[in-house]
């Protein structure tokens, strides 16, 4: 009789611990699978203390611990020591000791914590974790590295979506991959696509650049970035700048969106456009919208704009080639160009404007179908001005000296005209000055006669910008005017036109 009452009050105990798993189930409540030992807890109502190698299963999830308090009311599993977790085939969870709440599927785990899935683990002391939405967060430092690639990840705060493999990442984030490391403010990591996205202030140190942004994307295993509200990308010797930036650290390939501005500090250059693609090594860049290029090399300022801009450097020579086309622009000291397009050899020392080019220097203005102009050194040294050649000086807004022929060439000396050789059917009309003085005794210039030249050949010498002296080579026809005899119609030869309004500005933004 006392062995059947011992048997029936087993039984009972028993009973009283899988019962209320059992009646409930169809609810998924929280079973326990199996524990070496099991009793009631002293001094909690409905309470069992489980120890060894403790198993409780709910839903998909299965806890297991060295031994355990579980609150059978409540649903609420106290593990301690071992504590481990698995949620499906996907999510394993360790820690020292852990509060599980069945009704919510809320894990709260404390000391020693890691979380690993298939590719990744999560170290740090503590972590709640919701069994519902496979969602984990942390606010007190964790490391997370790569179990199959050189990839490590800290910060103060964390949250880990399991279902969308994804982390975000909060405070004084750092990232090491095999080939750059990254800090920033704040980090969503996507593992499906190794994708880096931040918000805020954010540093990429990449092979031989560094990358500095407030907003974009990174691809790990592409070495892409892809960066908006502003950023940098900091070479050796080169900074570029743009709104919105694509780059390629793997190719050195990179892409600049409104407001793109490039230094090279070797070659004491700066490109600008309000969209610019680049080559690797920058060999090669192509600008377009505002696109302007300023040489500081030496002391007078080469400045070249232009609707688009093609930039060649040659490695090995460090020749440099430049086509620009359309509202050309170009600014050299004094000297400056308006035409259609150009092209700019360093290896011939020849720009090429082309449809109908304008130049000026000083008060004068020369202009013609196409001019070949010998340039090196930051100046203008000699002018090739092929067809309908046209040079006009301003004395005031109504008499201008000119010359025009079919062919001309100018020789400067620090971009100012010293002598021009007229080719084919050559004209001139020059005013002659003399000095008087005014009533106050002052000595003022005045134009006092007018000079019309027709030759084949002429050379023409210039002092401070103005006709010095001519030359024939052939007898002329020349005819000269008192200034009171100088109609409107003797004021201009044929095919004169002031065009001042179109002289460029320099516009490069600091």
């Amino acid at each position: 009789m006392t062995r059947f009452l011992k048997i029936l009050f087993s039984a009972l105990l028993l009973s009283a611990v899988f019962l209320p798993v059992t009646s409930f189930s169809q609810k998924k409540v929280v079973k326990l699978i199996f524990a070496e030992t099991v009793k009631d807890a002293e001094g909690y109502r409905n309470a069992t203390l489980a120890k060894g190698n403790v198993h409780f299963e709910h839903d998909q999830t299965h806890l297991y611990c060295d031994s355990a308090l579980f609150m059978r009311d409540q649903d609420i599993i106290y593990a301690y020591s071992n504590v481990q977790i698995n949620q499906g085939d996907t999510i394993n969870l360790f820690c020292d000791s852990l509060k599980y709440y069945g009704k919510t599927k809320i894990s709260k785990l404390q000391g020693n914590v890691r979380m690993r899935d298939k590719e990744y683990k999560l170290v740090t002391d503590s972590l709640e974790y919701d069994g519902n939405r496979s969602f984990g967060f942390y606010e007190n430092n964790a490391v997370i590295t790569s179990i199959d690639q050189d990839l490590k990840l800290t910060s103060i705060k964390g949250y880990y979506y399991a279902n969308d493999k994804s982390f975000f990442f909060k405070d004084s984030v750092r990232v090491q991959g095999e080939t750059y490391r990254m800090e920033c403010d704040t980090l969503e990591f996507q593992t499906t696509t190794s994708s880096a996205h931040f918000h805020g202030p954010t540093t990429i140190y990449l092979d031989s650049s560094t990358v500095k942004c407030v907003a974009g994307t990174y691809y790990t295993k592409e070495s892409l970035v892809k960066l908006w509200n502003g950023a940098y990308l900091l070479e050796k010797d080169r900074q570029l700048y743009a709104d919105s930036l694509v780059y390629n650290d793997a190719t050195d390939i990179g892409e600049g969106f409104c407001n793109v501005d490039m230094y090279d500090s070797t070659e004491t250059i700066q490109f600008q456009a309000d969209y610019l693609w680049k080559s690797s090594n920058n060999d090669t860049l192509i600008m377009r919208d505002h696109a302007r290029i300023i040489d500081y090399s030496k002391n007078d300022t080469l400045e070249i704009m232009a609707d688009s801009i093609f930039h060649y450097q040659d490695t090995l020579t460090d020749d440099k080639l430049s086509i620009a086309e359309h509202n050309v622009g170009i600014i050299s000291g004094d000297l400056t160009v308006r035409c259609d397009s150009a092209y700019f050899s360093e290896r011939d020392s020849i720009i090429k404007f082309h449809y109908n080019p304008i130049m000026w220097s000083d008060e004068t203005q020369m202009s013609s179908d196409s001019i070949f102009a010998t340039y090196y050194d930051n100046k203008f040294h000699q002018l090739e001005m092929y067809h309908n050649a046209f040079i006009a000086t301003e004395h005031d807004s109504v008499h201008y000296d000119q010359i025009k022929g079919k062919m001309m060439t100018a020789w400067l000396d620090s971009n100012k005209i010293q002598k021009v050789y007229i080719e084919y059917n050559a004209e001139t009309l020059y005013y002659l000055t003399e000095n008087k003085k005014d009533s106050l005794g002052n000595e003022m210039e005045e134009l006092s006669g007018l000079n019309k030249i027709d030759c084949n050949e002429i050379y023409i010498y210039f002092k401070n910008s103005e006709i010095d002296r001519i030359s024939f080579i052939e007898q002329p026809n020349a005819t000269y005017y008192p200034m009171d005899y100088v109609s409107n119609k003797d004021l201009i030869l044929k095919g004169f036109l002031w065009q001042i309004g179109l002289k460029p500005e320099s516009g490069f933004r600091e």
